[in-house]
């Protein structure tokens, strides 16, 4: 007999019944490896069609193991049965059977989504008597917690009442049968996940024009995740972490994270570095994708209980913080022993071109850009876009310039010493400003996350890749030439990390950056170097970003009186000769004008004086 066929003459998915309380191990095996992969299969589907509103490498990585070092201070834990199911619970590994608890599951059919495909929805108890399925929560609010959608509800006008699916009434929770790799309790596991599937990582990984079927790390990571212990694990410390950040900075409810999740942070931390250090001692293992990963959780999350991590503002008053949340990971300075493990691990895969899991080497790529900003380094490795239509695309072509529209806007300080990297690289910054600018004045809903992350990503690794005066070929001992290029490349490193890709203060590089310019031009400061022109333009520019990213240092006073005889020179008496100035070169009034009217206010007063 053939099998049956849905409306519109599409096959039915079959339907697995297993038991509950299997009679022997093999029985409990061949169940725990159905669900896993029905739980898995389910997962992306439902992220497929639910939508939403929003230095060397080391020879042998067995013998590396400082990249996963273990808290100074392991925290003092007490065993409670809300964080491990109970004392006869199995292995990290294993997977729980089922419980009497977790009632009797029941199977329904009710009508398909929109999508007229099969999924399957889970509900609590309470919901199995009434004829709605539960609302999707895909959609977030300003906070970054998910909320109803009325657009999922099969009662709307909108939807759609072609199809079946199964929906299974039972506890709430993500994995009804328990076969998620760990030993946390149900309620732990299910809250981390829902975190991670419906916050964060939407948010780290967009999808284009904002749709969630799109979104690389919940269709790709967490059915990888089922079948990985040690990702298992990672995910969960990197959900509470990230949760963590949020609670400290009052962006999610004052109760959302508590003394308890804080020791699960704790636990989760350890139980990952002991589950790593376990897997690089396999040499089949030590490079594998879901390692990499779990090493880059640890990298950019920690478990301190302090909050000194409450993110600090720079001047710059730049929009897109949360940008694949920068403002969350900005707030957590890298761990550099676990970042050299990574940069190890990656090339001895060969480099990010041989990382297979989607999603994980545009990650991997925008955690280098991120480390490299904070510190001032050029990117270890390549840029890697978020899509792969976007691979080895160039700047014009991603952000829609040509080099014509550049030498017509930055070609004449060629004159003075800029190259044309330099060059291309302002009119990039100045067009994805242009772009940024576009989308909040007109419709901020709209914006296509994925794009516009790739966009700044790139824009940002090509100013850090610039290389110094003394890396250029011919250079010749700090010439005026020279000396206006470095002090050029440092501003435009000043504009890119208050403006492009706004680190909080406890990551901006702002401070140092502001301290070497001065060192230069102290050292070189001679009216020869400055005399030309469009010198004296560029040097007011120079001074105004050195002077914002100065603030609350003490090198703030000597910005303001070089700024101060300059704009004598330049005849330049008011805020707005000097934002008209500014414009000549690179500036975004939404994110600058008011630090830049509040160094102005400085040199004013010192005119007084």
């Amino acid at each position: 007999m053939p099998p049956a066929k849905g409306p519109g003459g599409r096959k039915k998915d079959a339907i697995h019944f297993v038991n509950a309380r299997p009679s022997s191990e093999v029985e409990r095996a061949k169940i725990q490896r159905l669900v896993r992969a029905h739980v898995g299969k389910w997962i992306s589907d439902q992220t497929k069609d639910r939508t939403t509103g929003i230095s060397d490498p080391s020879p042998d990585v067995s013998e590396e193991k400082l990249f996963v070092e273990p808290p100074s201070h392991p925290p003092e834990l007490e065993t409670d049965e809300n964080l491990f199911p109970s004392s006869s619970s199995p292995s990290i590994g294993s997977s729980p059977r089922s419980t009497e608890s977790s009632s009797t599951n029941t199977l329904s059919v009710v009508r398909a989504s929109s999508q007229n495909k099969p999924s399957v929805v889970v509900v609590p108890p309470s919901q199995s008597d009434s004829s709605n399925p539960p609302r999707s929560q895909s959609h977030k609010n300003p906070n970054g917690w998910p909320v109803g959608s009325d657009d999922d509800d099969p009662d709307s006008p909108n939807s759609s009442d072609s199809g079946e699916y199964i929906e299974v009434i039972g506890a709430n929770v993500l994995d009804p049968f328990q076969t998620y790799p760990s030993r946390f309790s149900p309620a732990v596991v299910h809250a981390c996940e829902s975190y991670c599937l419906t916050v964060l990582w939407p948010g780290l990984t967009p999808g284009s024009n904002n749709n969630s079927s799109d979104v690389l790390a919940a269709s790709n990571w967490f059915p990888l995740s089922l079948t990985e212990p040690t990702l298992f694990t990672a995910f969960l410390f990197g959900s509470l972490s990230h949760q963590r950040v949020q609670w400290v900075n009052r962006w999610i409810p004052e109760g959302a994270f508590v003394a308890r999740d804080q020791q699960l942070l704790q636990i989760c931390e350890m139980e990952t570095i002991k589950m790593i250090n376990r897997e690089v001692q396999n040499p089949n293992r030590a490079v594998c994708d879901a390692v990499i990963l779990s090493v880059m959780c640890m990298a950019h999350s920690v478990a301190e209980d302090n909050d000194h991590r409450r993110q600090r503002m720079t001047s710059f008053t730049a929009p897109m913080r949360r940008l694949q949340w920068l403002d969350v990971y900005g707030s957590l300075p890298p761990n550099l022993v676990h970042i050299q493990g990574l940069i190890q691990m990656v090339n001895l895969r060969g480099g990010l071109d041989n990382i297979s899991l989607p999603g994980l080497a545009p990650i991997l790529s925008f955690s280098d850009i991120v480390t490299s900003t904070t510190y001032l380094t050029p990117p270890v490795f390549g840029f890697f876009p978020l899509r792969e239509s976007r691979r080895n695309i160039t700047l014009p072509d991603l952000l829609g310039y040509t080099s014509l529209d550049a030498e017509r806007h930055f070609g004449h300080l060629r004159q003075i010493g800029l190259t044309s990297d330099l060059i291309e690289t302002y009119h990039a910054m100045h067009v994805y400003t242009t772009i940024v600018e576009g989308h909040l004045q007109n419709n901020p809903l709209a914006i296509d996350e994925s794009l516009l992350a790739d966009q700044r990503n790139l824009v940002h690794f090509k100013i850090l890749s610039l290389p110094t005066a003394s890396q250029i070929d011919g250079f010749n001992g700090y010439q005026n030439n020279e000396i206006i290029y470095e002090a050029c490349r440092l501003a435009g490193l000043i504009f890119s990390v208050g403006v492009i890709l706004p680190l909080p203060a406890q990551s901006s590089p702002l401070a140092q950056l502001a301290t070497l310019i001065k060192a230069l031009m102290q050292f070189f400061n001679t009216p020869a170097i400055w005399s030309h022109p469009h010198a004296r333009v560029t040097l007011l520019w120079v001074l105004t970003l050195g002077g914002i990213a100065a603030e609350n240092m003490p090198e703030r006073a000597w910005y303001v009186s070089l700024l101060r005889q300059s704009a004598r020179q330049n005849c330049v008496s008011s805020w707005s000769d000097l934002r008209s100035v500014l414009g000549m070169i690179l500036w975004w009034d939404t994110a600058c004008d008011l630090p830049g009217r509040n160094l102005w206010s400085e040199v004013e007063k010192s005119f007084i004086r």
